[in-house]
């Protein structure tokens, strides 16, 4: 008995720290920095409660009924253990299919539920929806929290606004009917989370859980009015003074503040658009506006991937890999790639398939039939399946329009109330004690393998801050011992393959890049990686292919593009590369990269008018960009203009210090300027960076002979000659030189 009591504490309030902790958690310096800390809490704390059930299980020899709920729930998991076969990327499919798994878990924890637990449970969760609320409020006012983390204000510690109203969802519904069925002191503290959830739920200006709250209250409380279950405790409300005031007193603080502007101004790519400027315009257009935000053009595309794999689905997390092959431009752009369809229904089915996707229905339908069916049972019971019914409704129609089947915040407490509405519906009863113990293996495996992915963010983070100061190498070392910790995301590899690019080692990039493909057949980022190394190594048969394989996966990159003509360029085919660098600046006429390319050709047909013009507007954008900085530089060289060269000479070095060829061009500049001491320092700079690069050695040379520093003149031709590799008329300058300047040595020693 005593280990009973035991276990039934540690399952009881570890599942109440769950869903109490998880909202509120989150770390930063990290890339995932509320999705993967708010796993690592889900998996420990489960953990935790599921030693408690183990405990319960092996002193009173528990079973669990395997009703058609359970059955199906059962099936499934097991469809999405089957779908595990057609993956590419081992790690992210273990990650999702072990979250799934300990999610169904939480559900068979919740079919053993007692009223005493369910009343800590929702008790827990409206203490966190208050809590996270009241931050998220603040935020929207700007009276606090403002430097909390965030992709779109107000987001609390949710880190976006609509993460917020996902959670908001499962939390509304508790508050609601926790408060129809409160006394004494409790009805404050129902009212106040509910008041403070609904108006951070408006303040996100999230549509679909606006709908989905909605929906899901609504048929809830009509559900239990129609079969007699609520109208007694509305009518006990109703004459309770205190429920009134306290209820009254919400509705209009609700009402008032809920059209408020916020505090806060955000310039943010996620900021409030036109149609979300303020409550009422955001209500109205839910029923006016026809922008969809592409969503329907990507499910369209997505029904076509779940057509292609309709039984087996492409595996747990891969819809991310695979739907890149289906956007044909409807999502996918160059700073971005969609991670899940905005739709759970079709990502259910695009990863486990048509069968995962019945059998994940028909548990949903179940549950709710079964929470309709058991209304009536004592204590007051039934306000929880009101909550239940409420909560799986407004969660399931928000999964409509988003994902929150990714989102621990949210998803745990829907299995888990799943669990409550199903409780042990009739069947063939088996032990819990084995099904305890492996839910303690996987929820500690999951605590561990978050743990190596929270590790490996940090990298990830590390690397693409280090590639925005162009610090490759940091970027290369941050990728490797992220990539030690496990391959979590694919785009890790071509951030180590563009790091080895960048330093010239081609092996390595090469290599990267193709690790990238065998997990993420369809990375444009790892096609154009292959195209840039091919292009270097002189294989453009080989870069045409992958150019033109990644522009097929993102239409409207413009660096593919680019890219693509410069091969064409080097191919000789100017007029093919002109016409994919104006296309590119019909789109974006701000390009550097197509103005730049656009500019080099123009000046190499000897319209050196109309290239300045290009180099001036790829600088426009980017005032410090070197290599067009450079090119306008050699083009002003070729007009004697050579001050002018010199400050686009100073100005490139500002975006790449560490560039001897510029250096050296900074010195020829310097040279004309007859600034000879100047130059001499940059000669000899742009030799110490790259000893290895002869023209600096013949440009000094060339401007100490005619100082009559004649020693230092036949040291540096005579590097020259063992470097150079192009025309021998350099080297018969070279030798002519030397001669000369022994000559004149030897007549300085006659004297």
């Amino acid at each position: 008995m005593r280990m009973e009591s035991a276990g039934r504490h540690v399952s009881t309030y570890g599942i109440a720290a769950l869903l109490a902790v998880v909202p509120l958690v989150y770390v930063t310096d990290i890339y995932g920095y509320t999705l993967l800390p708010k796993r690592l809490a889900f998996y420990g704390l489960l953990t935790i409660a599921a030693t408690g059930w183990l405990l319960r299980s092996i002193s009173s020899n528990q079973t669990i009924s395997l009703g058609l709920p359970t059955l199906l729930a059962t099936a499934y998991g097991a469809l999405t253990v089957v779908s595990l076969f057609n993956t590419t990327h081992t790690t992210a499919a273990h990650v999702e299919l072990t979250f799934t798994i300990c999610l169904l878990g939480l559900y068979l924890i919740g079919t053993r539920a007692t009223n005493g637990d369910i009343g800590i449970w929702l008790d827990a969760l409206i203490i966190s929806g208050l809590l996270s609320s009241a931050i998220g409020v603040l935020q929207y006012f700007d009276l606090a929290f403002g430097q909390m983390p965030t992709n779109g204000k107000p987001s609390s510690t949710f880190g976006y606004r609509n993460f917020a109203a996902m959670f908001l969802v499962s939390a509304i519904p508790a508050c609601t009917f926790r408060f129809l069925y409160a006394r004494g002191w409790r009805v404050l503290l129902y009212a106040a989370s509910g008041t403070l959830c609904t108006l951070f739920l408006l303040y996100t200006r999230t549509r679909g859980a606006w709908l989905g709250t909605a929906v899901g209250l609504t048929l809830s409380i009509v559900v239990f009015l129609y079969f007699g279950d609520l109208r007694a405790i509305m009518t006990d409300a109703l004459r309770d003074r205190l429920k009134i005031i306290v209820g009254a007193g919400s509705a209009i603080a609700i009402m008032i503040a809920a059209d408020m502007q916020p505090g806060f101004t955000d310039q943010g790519l996620q900021r409030f658009d036109d149609k979300k400027s303020s409550f009422g315009v955001t209500l109205k257009s839910t029923f006016t506006s026809t922008d969809d935000r592409g969503r329907r053009l990507m499910w369209e595309r997505s029904l076509n991937l779940v057509w292609d794999h309709l039984f087996t689905g492409v595996g747990p997390g891969h819809w991310q890999y695979v739907y890149p092959n289906y956007d044909k431009g409807a999502m996918v752009r160059p700073d971005s790639s969609p991670k899940r369809p905005h739709n759970d229904f079709i990502w259910i089915a695009s990863e486990h398939g048509l069968f995962a996707l019945i059998a994940y229905l028909a548990f949903l339908a179940l549950v709710l039939v079964s929470a309709v069916g058991k209304r009536n049972n004592s204590n007051g019971s039934e306000q929880w399946k009101a909550i239940a019914i409420a909560t799986l409704l407004g969660v399931s129609v928000h999964a409509f329009f988003s994902f929150p089947k990714e989102q621990p915040q949210v998803i745990a407490p829907f299995f888990l109330l799943a669990g409550v509405a199903a409780g042990s519906a009739p069947g063939r009863s088996i032990a819990t004690t084995p099904i305890a113990a492996a839910l303690i293996v996987l929820s500690a495996y999951g605590s561990y393998i978050t743990w190596r992915h929270l590790s490996f963010d940090y990298h990830y983070l590390a690397a693409l801050l280090s590639e925005d100061s162009e610090n490759w190498s940091g970027m290369q070392n941050h990728a490797k011992v992220g990539l030690e910790s496990g391959d979590f995301r694919s785009h890790m590899y071509v951030i180590l393959g563009r790091a080895h690019e960048k330093q010239g080692h081609f092996d390595q990039a090469e290599a990267a890049y193709e690790q990238t493909l065998q997990i993420a057949p369809h990375s444009w980022h790892a096609h154009n990686g292959l195209g840039i190394v091919n292009k270097r190594r002189g294989n453009n048969e080989t870069a045409m292919v992958h150019y033109e394989r990644a522009l097929e996966l993102s239409p409207f990159s413009s660096s593919v593009r680019t890219n693509l003509g410069a091969l064409y360029r080097s191919m000789g085919n100017d007029d093919r590369a002109e016409g994919l660098f104006r296309r590119v600046l019909t789109s974006e006429p701000a390009d550097k990269g197509a103005n730049n390319n656009l500019a080099n050709i123009l000046k190499a047909r000897g319209d050196l008018d109309s290239a300045e013009v290009y180099y001036l507007k790829a600088l426009k954008s980017d005032p410090t960009f070197p290599q067009a900085n450079q090119n306008l530089g050699d083009l002003l060289m070729s007009q004697k203009r050579s001050s002018e060269a010199a400050d686009r000479y100073i100005a490139a070095l500002e975006g790449s210090p560490n560039n001897s060829h510029i250096y050296w061009s900074l010195g020829q500049a310097l040279e004309a300027n007859a600034n000879v001491r100047s130059a001499e320092a940059h000669y000899r700079e742009a030799i110490r960076l790259e000893p290895g690069f002869p023209r600096p050695y013949f440009s000094l040379g060339t401007m100490l002979y005619s100082l009559h520093r004649w020693q230092e003149t036949i040291e540096l031709f005579g590097k020259f000659k063992t470097l150079w590799k192009g025309d021998s008329k350099f080297v018969e300058f070279a030798d002519k030189r030397i001669k000369a300047s022994q000559d004149w040595i030897a007549r300085m020693d006659k004297k």
